[in-house]
């Protein structure tokens, strides 16, 4: 098929993926995490791959649910209590902060700033807020990763004041005494402290690997979370490495928090769980009631599109959306040689993939390959992947590192593309992926993969 054919594709009509999240209460992928002061755990989920379930999770010490709220929110990622008792929400793929009570009842919302336009005092507007606190002075500070800053603002969304310095994608921003902050600039792969003339005062940025989040302990030293180095480590001022948790699987650790007692309490994304540690690395709690939400087939199923569920979707394929940012769509076209593919349309930096689950042996050597064609596809590109997984679900490495074959953007008439990829010695199945990032139109045709 030309690509002019397939460039102008009315989104609208567009299938709106169905499948149901594994049901309220059930901890899919932490983000946040609180110890409240009756000793429960409040948990920020961001819910199911199929950006489903993203929801707030109360459990007690012994691992029950005891409140949950799983109706407003889409990849709800940081969490804040307030003095009132209400709970502050970063709702990142809906761009937009939200406050609510205990009876689920929306106090606030940024949504509401400038008449209902949801812009600040500035004139912008969030983009992919993935953290909200209180400053010492009351007001709310946002970390705003896809503008590269966070912003200071009160309710009415008057901004007081910005932290960017240079940032990339930051994350968890936390606001120091005498109007500083310290800020996990994950792109930037460091911890920078910024003061309130927006000078960087102090950074460390030795060996890190994507950091997600960083605390400011009491005694000076800082807590950071190097998320694809899946360790947690604390720093002095000086920078040496006074304590150090880490594990040998790819865990993607995301926040962390030092308690009263000495323990640290830690969200795991890769292994669905929280954990709480002692200085000695000993897990002394933990919460994980996760239920996986799409089937493991034997082997590849419907690579050639020829079935649809009744969700209109491809058999046994799922749609991915969780890191979609609120974008995107699913749509059926027709490929060269007439037949009807799956199409995925998307406009934003996150990424999308129509997937199917597969199980694998360890140390099997797997052919994966199809047709792919691409269409005004800019800053970004569309392949076919196989990402391996272990026996708690997590994956064995981060997206960016997993097997794939070539990359396609641009307008790319129809190709054939196959690459082959060896299964790790603790992979028990895989998920192979039909993605794309940035903004354009990718479509696949006769996807395979055997051993």
């Amino acid at each position: 098929m030309a690509a002019e054919r397939h460039g102008t594709v009315e989104v609208e009509k567009a299938l709106e993926y169905s499948l149901g999240g594994t049901g309220p209460g059930i901890l899919d992928f932490p983000c946040s995490v609180r110890r409240l002061p009756d000793g429960n755990t409040l948990i920020c989920d961001a819910g199911t791959e199929a950006g489903h379930g993203s929801e707030l999770i109360e459990v007690d010490r012994d691992g029950r649910v005891v409140w949950s709220d799983s109706e407003q929110f889409s990849f709800a990622h940081g969490i804040e209590l307030t003095p009132d008792g209400t709970i502050l929400v970063a709702d990142t793929s809906n761009d937009r902060v939200v406050e609510f009570d205990r009876e689920r009842r929306i106090v606030f919302s940024s949504d509401d700033w400038d008449g209902g336009l949801g812009r600040l005092s500035d004139g912008s507007r969030l983009s992919y807020p993935n953290n909200v606190v209180l400053t010492p002075d009351g007001l709310i500070c946002i970390t705003d990763r896809n503008n590269d800053r966070a912003v200071v603002v009160d309710r009415d969304g008057t901004v007081h004041g910005t932290f960017s310095a240079g940032l990339s994608r930051p994350h968890n921003c936390e606001p120091l005494p005498g109007g500083g902050a310290i800020i996990a600039d994950s792109d930037g792969n460091r911890v920078v402290e910024i003061d309130s003339e927006g000078t960087v005062v102090w950074q460390y940025d030795t060996g890190l690997n994507w950091p997600r989040d960083a605390n400011r302990l009491p005694n000076g030293n800082t807590l950071i979370v190097d998320s694809k180095n899946s360790r947690v480590i604390e720093v002095s001022p000086e920078h040496e490495i006074v304590w150090e948790f880490a594990v040998e699987y790819f865990a993607n650790f995301y926040e962390a928090h030092r308690l009263p007692s000495g323990t640290t309490l830690i969200s795991d994304q890769q292994h669905k769980r929280v954990i709480e540690v002692d200085r000695d690395g000993n897990v002394v709690w933990s919460f994980r009631n996760y239920k996986r939400e799409a089937p493991i087939h034997e082997r590849l199923t419907n690579g050639f599109f020829t079935k649809r569920g009744d969700d209109g979707f491809p058999l046994s394929w799922s749609f991915m959306r969780r890191f979609s940012e609120g974008g995107g769509a699913f749509l059926w076209l027709e490929d060269d040689r007439g037949q009807s593919v799956p199409a995925i349309v998307y406009d934003r930096a996150g990424g999308l993939a129509l997937q199917q689950t597969i199980a694998v042996k360890p140390g099997a050597r797997y052919s994966i390959g199809g047709r792919i064609a691409t269409s005004g596809l800019e800053s970004g590109f569309a392949c076919i992947q196989v990402a391996f997984r272990d026996g708690d679900d997590g994956f064995l490495c981060d997206a960016a590192d997993a097997p794939r074959g070539a990359t396609f953007s641009g307008d790319t008439d129809w190709t054939e593309d196959s690459f082959a990829a060896v299964a790790p010695e603790n992979a028990t199945h895989a998920d192979v992926r039909l993605f794309i990032s940035g903004s354009g139109v990718a479509m696949f045709s006769q996807v395979r993969c055997f051993e």
